[in-house]
Protein backbone atom coordinates (compact mmCIF):
# COMPACT_ATOMS: atom_id res chain seq x y z
CA UNK A 1 0.00 0.00 0.00
CA UNK A 2 1.27 3.46 -0.90
CA UNK A 3 2.21 5.72 1.97
CA UNK A 4 0.85 9.22 2.46
CA UNK A 5 4.21 10.66 1.36
CA UNK A 6 4.24 8.70 -1.90
CA UNK A 7 0.62 9.59 -2.63
CA UNK A 8 1.40 13.24 -1.98
CA UNK A 9 4.32 13.08 -4.42
CA UNK A 10 2.10 11.50 -7.08
CA UNK A 11 -0.54 14.19 -6.58
CA UNK A 12 2.08 16.94 -6.94
CA UNK A 13 3.47 15.31 -10.12
CA UNK A 14 -0.03 15.03 -11.56
CA UNK A 15 -0.67 18.72 -10.84
CA UNK A 16 2.59 19.67 -12.57
CA UNK A 17 1.72 17.53 -15.59
CA UNK A 18 -1.77 19.04 -15.69
CA UNK A 19 -0.21 22.50 -15.88
CA UNK A 20 1.94 21.45 -18.85
CA UNK A 21 -1.05 19.92 -20.65
CA UNK A 22 -3.16 23.04 -20.13
CA UNK A 23 -0.34 25.22 -21.44
CA UNK A 24 -0.07 23.05 -24.56
CA UNK A 25 -3.84 23.29 -25.01
CA UNK A 26 -3.66 27.08 -24.92
CA UNK A 27 -0.77 27.17 -27.40
CA UNK A 28 -2.58 24.84 -29.79
CA UNK A 29 -5.74 26.96 -29.68
CA UNK A 30 -3.75 30.14 -30.37
CA UNK A 31 -1.86 28.49 -33.24
CA UNK A 32 -5.07 27.25 -34.87
CA UNK A 33 -6.40 30.79 -35.01
CA UNK A 34 -3.09 32.08 -36.39
CA UNK A 35 -3.03 29.56 -39.24
CA UNK A 36 -6.71 30.13 -40.01
CA UNK A 37 -6.02 33.86 -40.43
CA UNK A 38 -3.09 33.06 -42.72
CA UNK A 39 -5.30 30.90 -44.96
CA UNK A 40 -8.01 33.59 -45.04
CA UNK A 41 -5.46 36.23 -46.05
CA UNK A 42 -4.09 33.94 -48.73
CA UNK A 43 -7.53 33.56 -50.29
CA UNK A 44 -7.64 37.28 -51.00
CA UNK A 45 -4.29 37.05 -52.76
CA UNK A 46 -5.46 33.99 -54.68
CA UNK A 47 -8.37 35.96 -56.11
CA UNK A 48 -5.91 38.51 -57.53
CA UNK A 49 -3.77 35.78 -59.14
CA UNK A 50 -6.87 34.09 -60.56
CA UNK A 51 -7.82 37.39 -62.20
CA UNK A 52 -4.37 37.43 -63.78
CA UNK A 53 -4.99 33.93 -65.14
CA UNK A 54 -8.33 35.08 -66.55
CA UNK A 55 -6.67 37.89 -68.52
CA UNK A 56 -3.85 35.64 -69.68
CA UNK A 57 -6.10 32.79 -70.84
CA UNK A 58 -8.57 35.02 -72.65
CA UNK A 59 -5.71 36.09 -74.89
CA UNK A 60 -4.65 32.60 -75.89
CA UNK A 61 -4.22 28.99 -74.81
CA UNK A 62 -2.15 28.05 -71.74
CA UNK A 63 1.60 27.72 -72.18
CA UNK A 64 1.83 24.55 -70.08
CA UNK A 65 0.87 21.58 -72.28
CA UNK A 66 1.13 18.36 -70.25
CA UNK A 67 2.94 15.36 -71.68
CA UNK A 68 1.62 11.85 -71.33
CA UNK A 69 2.92 8.79 -69.51
CA UNK A 70 5.20 10.81 -67.29
CA UNK A 71 5.60 10.76 -63.52
CA UNK A 72 2.81 11.20 -61.02
CA UNK A 73 3.84 12.60 -57.66
CA UNK A 74 1.87 12.97 -54.45
CA UNK A 75 3.28 15.16 -51.68
CA UNK A 76 2.11 13.83 -48.31
CA UNK A 77 2.26 16.55 -45.65
CA UNK A 78 2.61 15.30 -42.08
CA UNK A 79 4.37 16.58 -38.98
CA UNK A 80 7.76 16.46 -37.29
CA UNK A 81 6.31 16.49 -33.77
CA UNK A 82 4.20 13.99 -31.93
CA UNK A 83 1.52 14.32 -29.23
CA UNK A 84 -1.16 14.80 -31.89
CA UNK A 85 -2.90 11.43 -31.84
CA UNK A 86 -3.29 9.49 -35.12
CA UNK A 87 -2.69 12.62 -37.19
CA UNK A 88 0.03 11.06 -39.35
CA UNK A 89 -1.14 7.46 -39.17
CA UNK A 90 -4.53 8.29 -40.69
CA UNK A 91 -3.05 10.26 -43.59
CA UNK A 92 -1.11 7.53 -45.38
CA UNK A 93 -4.07 5.12 -45.95
CA UNK A 94 -6.06 8.01 -47.47
CA UNK A 95 -3.17 9.03 -49.75
CA UNK A 96 -2.56 5.42 -50.79
CA UNK A 97 -6.23 4.77 -51.53
CA UNK A 98 -6.58 7.98 -53.51
CA UNK A 99 -3.44 7.25 -55.52
CA UNK A 100 -4.68 3.75 -56.39
CA UNK A 101 -7.98 5.23 -57.56
CA UNK A 102 -6.11 7.70 -59.77
CA UNK A 103 -3.59 5.20 -61.16
CA UNK A 104 -4.51 4.58 -64.80
CA UNK A 105 -2.52 3.42 -67.79
CA UNK A 106 -0.09 1.45 -65.65
CA UNK A 107 1.59 4.61 -64.33
CA UNK A 108 2.12 4.44 -60.57
CA UNK A 109 2.48 7.35 -58.16
CA UNK A 110 5.67 8.46 -56.47
CA UNK A 111 5.29 9.79 -52.94
CA UNK A 112 7.20 12.73 -51.50
CA UNK A 113 7.02 13.33 -47.78
CA UNK A 114 6.93 16.39 -45.54
CA UNK A 115 7.63 15.68 -41.88
CA UNK A 116 9.67 13.03 -40.11
CA UNK A 117 6.61 11.19 -38.81
CA UNK A 118 5.03 10.60 -42.22
CA UNK A 119 8.46 9.81 -43.68
CA UNK A 120 8.83 7.00 -41.15
CA UNK A 121 5.33 5.72 -41.91
CA UNK A 122 6.12 5.56 -45.63
CA UNK A 123 9.35 3.73 -44.89
CA UNK A 124 7.53 1.20 -42.67
CA UNK A 125 4.99 0.65 -45.46
CA UNK A 126 7.80 -0.12 -47.91
CA UNK A 127 7.08 2.97 -50.01
CA UNK A 128 10.22 4.63 -51.40
CA UNK A 129 10.22 8.35 -50.58
CA UNK A 130 13.51 9.59 -51.98
CA UNK A 131 12.39 13.23 -51.81
CA UNK A 132 11.77 14.35 -48.25
CA UNK A 133 11.31 17.77 -46.66
CA UNK A 134 11.19 18.72 -42.97
CA UNK A 135 7.83 20.00 -41.81
CA UNK A 136 7.70 23.77 -41.18
CA UNK A 137 7.39 24.52 -37.48
CA UNK A 138 5.48 27.76 -38.10
CA UNK A 139 4.52 30.35 -40.67
CA UNK A 140 8.01 31.85 -40.68
CA UNK A 141 9.43 28.57 -42.02
CA UNK A 142 6.72 27.94 -44.62
CA UNK A 143 8.23 30.18 -47.31
CA UNK A 144 11.60 28.41 -47.13
CA UNK A 145 9.99 24.99 -47.50
CA UNK A 146 7.86 26.18 -50.40
CA UNK A 147 10.94 27.34 -52.28
CA UNK A 148 12.56 23.94 -51.72
CA UNK A 149 9.50 22.06 -53.01
CA UNK A 150 9.09 24.33 -56.06
CA UNK A 151 12.78 23.96 -56.87
CA UNK A 152 12.47 20.18 -56.82
CA UNK A 153 9.33 20.31 -59.00
CA UNK A 154 11.11 22.45 -61.58
CA UNK A 155 13.96 19.94 -61.69
CA UNK A 156 11.57 17.08 -62.38
CA UNK A 157 9.62 19.07 -64.97
CA UNK A 158 12.85 20.05 -66.75
CA UNK A 159 13.84 16.40 -66.85
CA UNK A 160 10.36 15.54 -68.20
CA UNK A 161 9.68 13.22 -65.27
CA UNK A 162 6.55 14.93 -64.02
CA UNK A 163 3.03 15.09 -65.47
CA UNK A 164 0.72 15.14 -62.46
CA UNK A 165 1.32 16.54 -59.01
CA UNK A 166 -1.00 16.43 -56.02
CA UNK A 167 -0.86 17.26 -52.32
CA UNK A 168 -2.40 15.11 -49.60
CA UNK A 169 -2.80 16.77 -46.22
CA UNK A 170 -5.21 17.36 -43.35
CA UNK A 171 -7.58 20.31 -42.99
CA UNK A 172 -9.78 21.43 -40.13
CA UNK A 173 -13.11 19.63 -39.98
CA UNK A 174 -16.41 21.49 -40.10
CA UNK A 175 -17.37 20.31 -36.62
CA UNK A 176 -13.91 20.23 -35.08
CA UNK A 177 -11.06 17.81 -35.55
CA UNK A 178 -9.43 17.24 -38.92
CA UNK A 179 -10.05 15.42 -42.20
CA UNK A 180 -7.67 14.38 -45.03
CA UNK A 181 -7.97 15.96 -48.48
CA UNK A 182 -6.27 15.60 -51.84
CA UNK A 183 -5.50 18.73 -53.86
CA UNK A 184 -4.50 18.50 -57.52
CA UNK A 185 -1.84 21.04 -58.48
CA UNK A 186 -0.66 19.89 -61.93
CA UNK A 187 -1.29 19.66 -64.82
CA UNK A 188 -2.81 22.96 -65.93
CA UNK A 189 -4.97 21.20 -68.49
CA UNK A 190 -7.78 22.35 -70.78
CA UNK A 191 -10.54 21.95 -68.18
CA UNK A 192 -8.56 24.06 -65.71
CA UNK A 193 -7.95 26.72 -68.39
CA UNK A 194 -11.60 26.77 -69.47
CA UNK A 195 -12.73 27.33 -65.90
CA UNK A 196 -10.38 30.30 -65.45
CA UNK A 197 -11.18 31.71 -68.89
CA UNK A 198 -14.93 31.69 -68.24
CA UNK A 199 -14.63 33.60 -64.95
CA UNK A 200 -16.58 36.88 -65.30
CA UNK A 201 -14.48 40.04 -65.30
CA UNK A 202 -15.61 42.69 -62.76
CA UNK A 203 -15.88 45.48 -65.37
CA UNK A 204 -16.01 46.03 -69.15
CA UNK A 205 -12.32 46.88 -69.61
CA UNK A 206 -10.02 43.87 -69.87
CA UNK A 207 -6.36 44.72 -69.02
CA UNK A 208 -3.61 44.28 -71.58
CA UNK A 209 -0.45 42.26 -70.99
CA UNK A 210 2.56 44.49 -70.42
CA UNK A 211 5.09 41.70 -71.04
CA UNK A 212 5.53 38.66 -73.25
CA UNK A 213 3.25 35.68 -72.72
CA UNK A 214 6.21 33.57 -71.65
CA UNK A 215 7.15 36.07 -68.91
CA UNK A 216 3.57 36.48 -67.70
CA UNK A 217 3.05 32.72 -67.64
CA UNK A 218 6.25 32.16 -65.66
CA UNK A 219 5.26 34.66 -62.97
CA UNK A 220 1.66 33.45 -62.77
CA UNK A 221 2.77 29.83 -62.63
CA UNK A 222 5.16 30.52 -59.74
CA UNK A 223 2.47 32.39 -57.83
CA UNK A 224 0.03 29.55 -58.50
CA UNK A 225 2.47 27.04 -57.02
CA UNK A 226 3.23 29.31 -54.06
CA UNK A 227 -0.46 29.71 -53.23
CA UNK A 228 -1.13 25.97 -53.56
CA UNK A 229 1.71 24.97 -51.24
CA UNK A 230 1.24 27.80 -48.75
CA UNK A 231 -2.42 26.92 -48.33
CA UNK A 232 -1.63 23.22 -47.94
CA UNK A 233 1.09 23.83 -45.34
CA UNK A 234 -0.97 26.37 -43.38
CA UNK A 235 -4.05 24.14 -43.38
CA UNK A 236 -1.95 21.16 -42.33
CA UNK A 237 -0.42 23.14 -39.45
CA UNK A 238 -3.88 24.22 -38.30
CA UNK A 239 -5.11 20.62 -38.45
CA UNK A 240 -2.01 19.41 -36.59
CA UNK A 241 -2.71 21.84 -33.76
CA UNK A 242 -6.35 20.77 -33.74
CA UNK A 243 -5.17 17.17 -33.38
CA UNK A 244 -2.82 18.22 -30.57
CA UNK A 245 -5.66 20.11 -28.88
CA UNK A 246 -7.83 16.99 -28.98
CA UNK A 247 -4.98 14.87 -27.61
CA UNK A 248 -4.35 17.35 -24.79
CA UNK A 249 -8.06 17.45 -23.94
CA UNK A 250 -8.05 13.67 -23.62
CA UNK A 251 -4.86 13.83 -21.54
CA UNK A 252 -6.37 16.50 -19.30
CA UNK A 253 -9.42 14.34 -18.64
CA UNK A 254 -7.23 11.33 -17.83
CA UNK A 255 -5.09 13.38 -15.44
CA UNK A 256 -8.17 14.82 -13.74
CA UNK A 257 -9.54 11.29 -13.27
CA UNK A 258 -6.17 10.19 -11.87
CA UNK A 259 -6.07 13.18 -9.52
CA UNK A 260 -9.55 12.38 -8.23
CA UNK A 261 -8.49 8.78 -7.58
CA UNK A 262 -5.21 9.79 -5.89
CA UNK A 263 -6.88 12.42 -3.72
CA UNK A 264 -9.62 9.98 -2.69
CA UNK A 265 -6.97 7.41 -1.74
CA UNK A 266 -4.99 10.09 0.10
CA UNK A 267 -8.02 11.23 2.10
CA UNK A 268 -9.02 7.64 2.86
CA UNK A 269 -5.54 6.68 4.03
CA UNK A 270 -5.13 9.86 6.06
CA UNK A 271 -8.49 9.26 7.73
CA UNK A 272 -7.46 5.68 8.44
CA UNK A 273 -4.22 6.94 9.99
CA UNK A 274 -6.09 9.43 12.19
CA UNK A 275 -8.55 6.74 13.24
CA UNK A 276 -5.71 4.37 14.18
CA UNK A 277 -4.00 7.08 16.23
CA UNK A 278 -7.24 7.83 18.09
CA UNK A 279 -7.76 4.14 18.78
CA UNK A 280 -4.19 3.89 20.14
CA UNK A 281 -4.84 6.86 22.44
CA UNK A 282 -8.12 5.41 23.67
CA UNK A 283 -6.55 1.99 24.22
CA UNK A 284 -3.70 3.55 26.16
CA UNK A 285 -6.07 5.60 28.29
CA UNK A 286 -8.19 2.57 29.08
CA UNK A 287 -5.12 0.56 30.00
CA UNK A 288 -3.98 3.28 32.40
CA UNK A 289 -7.49 3.59 33.87
CA UNK A 290 -7.65 -0.15 34.64
CA UNK A 291 -4.56 -0.03 36.87
CA UNK A 292 -5.26 -0.45 40.62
Amino acid sequence: MATLESLNRKIKTAHDLLGVVRTMKSLAAVNIRQFERAVASLEQYRLVVDMGWTVFLRMGRPMDTPSRNLGRICLVVGSDQGMCGPFNESLWPFAHEHANAQATGGQSWVFWSVGEKIHGILADAGVPADVHFPAPAGLNAVNEQIQAVIGKIEQWRSAKKLEQFGICHHVLGEHGGYVPVFQRVLPLDASWADKRRSTPWPNRCLPMLGASRETVFTHLFRQYLFISFYRAFAQSLAAENAARLMAMQAAEKNIMDLLDDLQARFREQRQAGITNELLDIISGFEALSDRP
